[in-house]
């Protein structure tokens, strides 16, 4: 999904979700807005801290060691020969490794700042021609084959996603949204070669699933956010967020299949010095305008139980 990289996203078996940590509480959340910007108990509000320019953070994630593919899914039911004409086992997208054992599918996204001021300091101009976007065609949600084409979909909150049913028979689409952030849940019957519109208006602290209520093996997750510093990792492990704000802290969530990545079973570096990551969050600070920042995460292979 090339065209999602403008708007800050390079795009895209039920496991558990182990490292999940509640949201932030909204009064906690409030609290630190104010101390962010600075805000004096006069009432006066003033920005304390002011980007400098932009960088680029690029990463790579990958495995330690090279990893058997999941077991395919059986396709049960009345669509069943629809979804496999042949009766061979779908896909199995939880864990999609490519290249020098590189993991397709994991998200990191910017947390703090919590709010990021809406001018040009800030966010970048080339982010502001798809701020209110409307991802449809190849940018869209898709399935097909009975399978979500993309197992990890991050977009923005003030975009709008077409979501497609590229097959022959109905699918039910169930997005699960973040009543935290506001980030809408949608439950919507698409005919196949349908589609329909989702309209999040708000954004998720963290990814949500989206599933099928009438192929229970169909799951997906989806990122929205307020703000275009988020990014997924594709089949070769890299990502990359354009246009960083310089000169301020930033601390991102990193996470996998609604797994956040802990320094226990992941060696995270920055320019190839040891970075601590523990539930996710990776603090960044003395980032100066054109920076490159490179990112890399290994993940145990045996920690995380994969053959």
């Amino acid at each position: 999904m090339v065209p999602l990289l403008i708007a800050g996203c390079l795009s895209a078996c039920s496991r558990p979700v182990a490292d999940v940590v509640p949201s932030d509480q909204n009064g906690a959340d409030d609290l630190r807005a104010v101390l962010e910007t600075g805000a004096s108990g006069g009432g006066s509000t003033s920005v304390a801290i002011e980007p400098t320019g932009f960088a680029t953070l690029r990463g790579l994630v990958q495995l330690s060691r090279p990893v058997k593919s999941l077991k395919g899914l059986e396709a049960t039911g009345n669509d069943s020969k629809l979804c496999s004409a042949d009766g061979s086992r779908l896909p199995n997208t939880a864990l999609q490794v490519g290249a020098d054992n590189g993991l397709a599918n994991v998200a990191i996204w910017l947390t703090k700042p919590r709010k990021v001021p809406e001018d040009a300091k800030w966010i970048h101009e080339q982010y502001q021609a798809t701020r209110d976007a409307t991802l449809t065609g190849k940018d869209a949600f898709d399935q097909k084959g009975c399978v979500f084409l993309s197992r990890m979909f991050a977009m923005r909150s003030t975009q709008k996603l077409q979501i497609l049913n590229s097959d022959t028979m109905l699918h039910n689409t169930k997005i699960e949204g973040d009543a935290a952030g506001g980030a809408a849940q949608a439950n919507s019957g698409i005919s196949g070669g349908g589609n329909v519109f989702y309209e999040p208006g708000g954004y998720s602290n963290q990814p949500f699933k989206v599933s099928c209520s009438i192929h229970g093996w169909m799951e997906a997750w989806m990122l929205v956010r307020p703000n275009p510093f988020f990014a997924v990792s594709g089949l070769d492990g890299n990502f990359e967020i354009a246009h960083l704000p310089a000169g301020v802290d930033l601390e991102f969530r990193v996470s996998h299949e609604g797994r956040f990545l802990d320094g226990k079973r992941v060696k995270a570096t920055r320019n190839g010095e040891t970075l601590v990551i523990k539930s996710g969050r990776l603090k960044l600070s003395g980032i100066d305008p054109e920076d490159v920042i490179e990112l890399k995460f290994v993940l145990d292979a045996d920690a995380y139980g994969w053959e």
